[in-house]
């Protein structure tokens, strides 16, 4: 298998089906061998129904629907350890990140471990794209981490990329700052962004400004403890 798709999500029942329609369209454009795993993250809307209903016309498709809500992370990590691609790629089921910018990553896959997306001209409100900026500024204040848009969820990366990393709570908003800490590889793409058309996000920009000053510090602690070395000599 040479590329699995994990999609978390949670009351996206409204998105599910367009977001379906394009991935399998630039999937099969590509000509590749993949599957496409949804994390239903304790949906309470009718999002697990909407997605058995698509899996009848796809067999590509794998669903795994977890008891309760257990944030994007631990989806995530749930998505990892069932996929079985070469290449993980992953995108959010609000359809703001185009299925079809996913071409634009996989032109470097093979000059680069992890490649992930710019958003151009990002569609989202004004409060919660200056709130992106200031975590940018912290997390370079703080990390010195270079990451231009680690809010963007759409990235294809190597198996290995991500295998002996710590992964903890909200791991994904510094997941590229991880894995250059582990020197692998990181390329940043521009890619487009969409409005979202339906529903709202889950998070509120000040829960994710606490969460992400807890997490700041947490992975700041993780560096000062990172296991570096250099090997003078072998044979």
């Amino acid at each position: 298998m040479e590329f699995s798709i994990v999609i978390p999500l949670f009351n996206e029942k409204e998105s599910l089906p367009r977001l379906q329609k394009k991935l399998y369209k630039t999937m099969e454009s590509i000509s590749c061998d993949y599957e496409i795993i949804y994390i239903d993250d304790g949906s309470t809307d009718s999002s697990l129904t909407v997605l058995q209903g698509l899996k009848r016309s796809c067999s590509k498709m794998r669903i795994i629907s977890l008891k309760k809500n257990t944030r994007k992370s631990a989806a995530l990590l749930v998505g990892f350890k069932a996929s079985i691609g070469k290449w993980i790629i992953t995108i959010d089921a609000d359809g703001q990140d185009p299925p079809e910018e996913i071409v634009k990553l996989l032109k470097f896959k093979d000059d680069f471990d992890f490649i992930m997306g710019i958003r151009k001209k990002r569609k989202d409100n004004f409060l919660r794209k200056v709130s992106s900026q200031i975590a940018k500024f912290f997390r370079w204040l703080v990390l010195k981490d270079i990451t231009k848009d680690a809010g963007c969820s759409l990235r294809v990366f190597k198996r290995e990329a991500i295998g002996a990393l710590p992964l903890f709570r909200n791991f994904h908003r510094f997941l590229p700052f991880l894995v250059r800490a582990e020197e692998f590889s990181v390329k940043e793409v521009e890619i487009e962004h969409n409005q979202r058309k339906f529903g709202k996000s889950k998070y509120g920009v000040l829960e994710r400004a606490w969460e992400g000053i807890f997490d700041l510090w947490g992975v700041f602690w993780l560096k000062k403890r990172w296991l570096n070395y250099e090997i003078k000599y072998k044979c």
